[in-house]
């Protein structure tokens, strides 16, 4: 393949030359793209030309008015010889000619669909392609299919290049599926992949077809006529439609009979005053909290039915940022695309992609920066970055500007503004009215989500009778009724869908490694944590500080047995009360603080498909190792220069093992610190409850006073990791043989039995507390919160 193409523009004259060197090239009316074509039928970046694996490839960019070759619409073309291209319509639009140098050039006009040397998106090797697209298929009708592929006995399909119908999409595994026809005719075979196969919107293993059936591989839509697949790619034209959305809570509406038809490629607000429901709307129609009764139709689709596969295809930035901010932004996004595309993306195709959308938000130059670094309008292009890798085709914004100053406010909206330009379907809710001139439709919402009006905005002050926005949001929240009324008046009378019980449409998660997810979120996890250096710094300047307290105790003996009359003392059992305490608040202070952080984060990764005991999984074993770390530090440093016990029960060493036990006894209660981090909402609330669990732990542990033989408060002690420590390191240390008045605690006795039980019962614990933190991740699920809703 020769390195150097020859490109063909109207109304100019030689040919321009476009070589390896000068990288992906755009071309549009964009004055800022490498060919710039004066036609409004082009969009403003409508073509990208690239080089890659030794070929030349044309990508569509998401265009508005489509490209075309030989009368039909294609998405990427594999320039393997000379042909001509149509921008913008398919029979009279701007031409431009395409061929490698060497070879002459493509004649004016083409009418041969099967050119030797073009292949279009999806490259159909032996298979013929079609005449004539599936008749009968409600899917296909008013579309053209991008290509089209004869069955026979078994076509592989996957994005792999050996694949008999290759498809260009990171969401397709590289061998997906299989083709197959058997004695009963046609059936189609999942190859364990990532992200499914899906037939009518459900997700199969493996399903016979029949005549219409409507398949689904990432982006690509295929329609079975019988013996013909009629490929269909979801490039981002879609339309939105509501009908008759209700949500109830009680008695009380939040959503009441919203309705709305949204055109493709079209940019949505949704505004009104606080508690109209704008937040709950979005719930509704992103399908993470169902609406009780009412319908969304993605492209005519009843996404609630087929939510297993159109989810991927719908982006949602929350209001509060889904990316930690102590990593740059490559870092951050490569992590979120190690785990939203499947394992057999290679690390490079990731990388290309994030590229690809760092140049088309203009972040390019921040990729290397930390996030936290970053003005609050690129931190909210970041967190679009993160939703765009996957390429959807709906993508949802709430309060994308709340706290911006009126500059960085436009320049996000005119950020959506041009990502729909672009191609896609965008829907904001936001509290700002400043630049709601850039969005094609307003929606405002009413208390009781009511809809008050639904139109273009310039036609807002007049139907509300307002000089400015903020007399439109005085009037609708002093006369919701009145307003919503109003505007259903001018609106076609239509059945109003009652609010009955419908249950929660939840995908299964995609199949993507167990391990591989938790090995990515174990990176990451490590990764933020160093990268915040005062957390790094505090984490194990902590065991340091509570080291030096131990020293501060009075006596020379340590945790030994006095050497001279009476031979005992109280210095050890003080000792210990610092090491277990001191493990509990080292472990709570660390636990209480990590979901509250990113919650937000947590909830968008569980939608697009991450496991729950990875992520939790990941967590444990990044705290077991620094746990470990710090249990070593506290110890070591703590009983310097003072005797240690002086023989251990089970593990050899007696310092070891001593270390042993306030390890697990910090990792107890890391994991009771995560369980109130995933409760609480605000990070201002843990503290509270930190100082609460230390000082219940202090007086439960059994070493301040005791608690045996006291009916209520030593059973209450059972449930106390810090009881179950203390009583193992008493055994270690033999304390009872070291105390001026011995406990008749049984759990202190210096045998292996009673160490050995101890450590049984605070292991037993952790497990109990990892099992409650898994339980309760649940609330932050979208079926969970949906069925909460309900109730």
């Amino acid at each position: 393949m020769s390195t150097t193409l020859l490109v063909g523009v109207p109304g100019e004259d030689p040919e321009r030359r476009i070589t390896v060197d000068g990288g992906p090239l755009r071309i549009g009316r964009d004055p800022l793209c490498g060919i710039v074509l004066d036609d409004s039928r082009a969009s403003r970046e409508h073509l990208e030309l690239s080089y890659r694996a030794g070929r030349w490839y044309l990508r569509d960019l998401a265009s508005r008015n489509g490209t075309f070759v030989n009368g039909q619409q294609v998405h990427e073309l594999e320039l393997t010889g000379a042909c001509a291209v149509r921008l913008g319509n398919a029979v009279d639009g701007p031409v431009l000619t395409f061929r490698p140098d060497g070879l002459p050039a493509p004649p004016p006009t083409v009418t041969d669909s099967r050119q030797p040397g073009l292949l279009t998106e999806v490259r159909p090797s032996r298979y013929e392609p079609a005449a004539e697209p599936p008749s009968g298929a409600r899917f296909a009708l008013g579309r053209t299919p991008s290509a089209s592929y004869r069955a026979t006995d078994r076509i592989r399909i996957g994005r792999a290049p050996d694949n008999d119908i290759v498809l260009d999409d990171l969401l397709v595994s590289r061998y997906h599926a299989d083709l197959v026809r058997d004695g009963s005719g046609f059936r189609v075979v999942d190859l364990g992949t990532r992200n499914g196969t899906y037939v009518n919107g459900r997700q199969v293993e493996h399903a016979v077809l029949y005549a219409d059936d409507l398949l689904s591989f990432g982006h690509h839509q295929m329609v079975f006529d019988g013996a013909t697949l009629h490929d269909y790619v979801d490039a981002g034209r879609v339309s939105l439609r509501a009908e008759g959305l209700w949500v109830m809570v009680g008695a009380r509406n939040l959503l009441s009979g919203v309705s709305f038809d949204l055109d493709e490629c079209s940019l949505l607000a949704v505004v009104g005053p606080s508690g109209a429901g704008k937040s709950t709307l979005l719930g509704a129609l992103t399908g993470n909290r169902p609406a009780q009764s009412g319908t969304v139709r993605y492209q005519d689709r009843d996404l609630y039915a087929e939510y297993a596969d159109l989810r991927h295809r719908i982006g949602l930035v929350p209001q509060d940022d889904i990316l930690h901010r102590q990593l740059t932004v490559r870092r951050a996004l490569r992590y979120a695309a190690g785990l939203r595309f499947g394992a057999d993306v290679t690390p490079a195709e990731r990388d290309q992609r994030i590229d690809e959308v760092l140049g088309q938000l203009a972040l390019t130059a921040h990729a290397d920066q930390r996030i936290d670094t970053l003005s609050g309008g690129q931190r909210k292009r970041t967190s679009v970055a993160l939703e765009l890798l996957t390429e959807p085709s709906l993508l949802f914004l709430d309060e994308p500007t709340s706290g911006l100053d009126p500059a960085l406010d436009r320049d996000v909206m005119q950020g959506l503004r041009e990502l729909a330009d672009r191609g896609r379907t965008v829907v904001v809710v936001t509290h700002s009215p400043l630049h709601l001139s850039v969005c094609d439709r307003v929606l405002v919402l009413a208390a009781g989500g009511k809809v008050a009006y639904f139109g273009p905005p310039d036609r807002l002050l007049e139907f509300f009778g307002a000089a400015d926005y903020a007399d439109v949001f005085t009037a609708v929240a002093a006369e919701p009724d009145v307003w919503a009324a109003q505007f259903a008046a001018t609106r076609p009378a239509a059945k109003a869908a009652s609010p009955t019980e419908r249950p929660a449409t939840v995908a299964p998660p995609p199949r993507q490694g167990w391990w591989q997810q938790m090995a990515i979120l174990t990176r990451r996890t490590v990764a933020v944590t160093l990268a915040d250096r005062l957390y790094a710094a505090l984490s194990l300047g902590l065991p340091v500080g509570l080291a030096a307290l131990l020293h501060v105790v009075p006596g020379s003996d340590g945790l030994g047995l006095p050497a001279g009359e009476p031979g005992r003392s109280t210095e050890a059992a003080e000792l210990l009360v610092i090491l277990v305490i001191g493990a509990v608040f080292i472990g709570l202070a660390g636990g209480i603080r990590e979901f509250v952080g990113e919650g937000a984060i947590y909830r968008r990764e569980r939608a697009v498909g991450m496991a729950p005991g990875a992520y939790l999984s990941a967590k444990l074993s990044v705290f077991a190792v620094l746990n470990a770390l710090q249990a070593t530090l506290f110890v070591l440093l703590g009983t310097i220069g003072r005797s240690g016990p002086r023989e251990a029960l089970v593990l050899g060493l007696p310092l070891v093992e001593l270390i042993v036990v306030i390890w697990l006894t910090t990792l107890a209660a890391t994991v009771l610190g995560l369980l109130v981090s995933v409760y609480v909402s605000t990070s201002e609330q843990t503290m509270p409850v930190l100082v609460g669990l230390v000082m219940a732990q202090l007086v439960l542990c059994g070493g301040l006073f005791a608690v045996v033989e006291r009916p209520g408060i030593e059973q209450l002690s059972w449930l106390a990791p810090a009881r179950w420590g203390y009583a193992a390191a008493a055994a270690t240390v033999d304390l009872r043989g070291i105390m001026l008045k011995p406990s008749t605690d049984a759990l202190w006795t210096h045998t292996i039995g009673a160490w050995s039980w101890a450590m049984a019962v605070l292991a037993g614990q952790t497990i109990l507390l990892t099992a409650a933190v898994r339980w309760a991740l649940r609330r932050h699920e979208p079926a969970l919160q949906s069925r909460r809703n309900r109730r």
